[in-house]
């Protein structure tokens, strides 16, 4: 932004906070309950602007810094806008102001996004799969929230660590399926002991599994808190285990077709890997059809996720129903519908392309699920 440009959006911040401190939409309302196409002029986004930094409780150090954001603010405003003019259905995706809508898409990317790295596999803890599973007696809707396999929307805050959200989630879903009892585990002790990952700066869930094995489990986030921050391994904390793993199946940028995936998600909770667009940082709800991920390249791969189940909509939309890690203000109370059977072999940004979940064959230990309850 150039000097000029800056001094003006100062006055007009100054001039705006002294002459103008109401206006017909007050600051109570909440930014999901408002038309966004209402505010046109530069003194209506404005004041859209301090609504959305109220309800995100945002401030800013310098009148310089807050021009800055709101320009930022703007654009995203004007981006949403257009996409959502070209909604065909009320089930399409719709986008909107979030947490995130003072950041440019360059700027997220930097801290919540990161290229996912093709992983050297060794030992006997994976299987890499190759064929074409199927799942005849699969109904046509599932999902593992209402069977009691998925913990609540969790926030990585500003730590590039979705991986090992991603795969926090799956262990404790197949805990739940085997063993039938939910733990609330650690991500911190993946970011900060999974040396081969590169901690908030990024890493592939399948290298999480393999941790968790040769650790001989993982502990509670109560026991090992989230900081959000990269920090060196607690030994003493990662110890005191609650769940364990045997081992896990993985496909990586070889992608695997829909009816695999969904015979996957049929029996059990799965990372993935995606593409996070634009349009996916600013999703508000929907069914998710990326696109703008139509020209990225071919699995090309920047955030992990965890399907937890699979539908249909009234109009005859089928879906992946995913747990995203970026907090329950975001998307659908935390969760992004993405469309499926679309014909492409990649699947929507690339969902087909990279994936893994851990196995389970025995029962926990009594003392380790004794131990969650202390």
């Amino acid at each position: 932004m150039s000097s000029l440009v800056t001094n003006l959006l100062i006055l007009f911040l100054v001039w705006y906070g002294s002459v103008c401190p109401t206006s017909s939409v007050p600051y109570e309302y909440s930014i999901s309950n408002l038309d966004l196409d209402k505010f046109t002029s530069e003194k209506e986004a404005f004041h859209l602007f301090q609504i959305w930094k109220k309800e995100n409780e945002r401030e800013y150090q310098t009148l310089e810094e807050e021009a800055a954001r709101f320009q930022i603010f703007k654009s995203n405003l004007k981006y949403v806008r257009e996409k959502n003019a070209k909604r065909k259905s009320p089930n399409d995706s719709r986008l909107g102001l979030n947490k995130f809508s003072d950041m440019s898409y360059e700027e997220f990317s930097k801290i919540y996004l990161h290229e996912i790295e093709k992983p050297i596999m060794k030992g006997n803890y994976s299987k890499m799969i190759l064929n074409d599973a199927s799942c005849p007696n699969a109904p046509s809707s599932w999902d593992w929230r209402t069977k009691g396999a998925v913990t609540h929307v969790k926030d990585q805050g500003g730590c590039g660590g979705c991986w090992a959200f991603s795969a926090t989630g799956a262990i404790e879903g197949i805990t739940q399926i085997v063993s039938k009892w939910l733990p609330d585990l650690s991500e911190q002790q993946l970011i900060s002991c999974v040396t081969r990952n590169k901690g908030c700066e990024g890493g592939w869930y399948g290298r999480a599994f393999k941790y968790v094995i040769r650790n001989g489990g993982i502990t509670s986030g109560a026991n090992y808190p989230y900081t959000a921050k990269d920090s060196a391994c607690n030994s003493s904390r990662a110890q005191n285990i609650i769940t364990t793993i045997d081992s896990y199946n993985y496909w990586y940028h070889t992608p695997i077709s829909g009816r695999s995936l969904r015979c996957f998600v049929y029996n059990q909770p799965v990372s993935v890997s995606l593409y996070a667009s634009a349009e996916f940082k600013s999703y508000t709800g929907g069914i998710f059809k990326g696109h703008d991920c139509l020209g990225i390249g071919s699995c090309k791969l920047n955030h992990a996720v965890l399907i937890v189940g699979y539908g249909s909509s009234d109009d005859g939309q089928d879906y992946w129903i995913v747990k995203n890690s970026w907090g329950a203000n975001w998307g659908e109370q935390g969760y992004i519908r993405i469309k499926r059977n679309t014909g492409s072999t990649r699947g929507v940004c690339n969902i087909n392309c990279s994936g893994a979940y851990p196995t389970k064959g025995k029962n926990e230990i009594p003392a380790l699920k004794l131990a969650t309850s202390i």
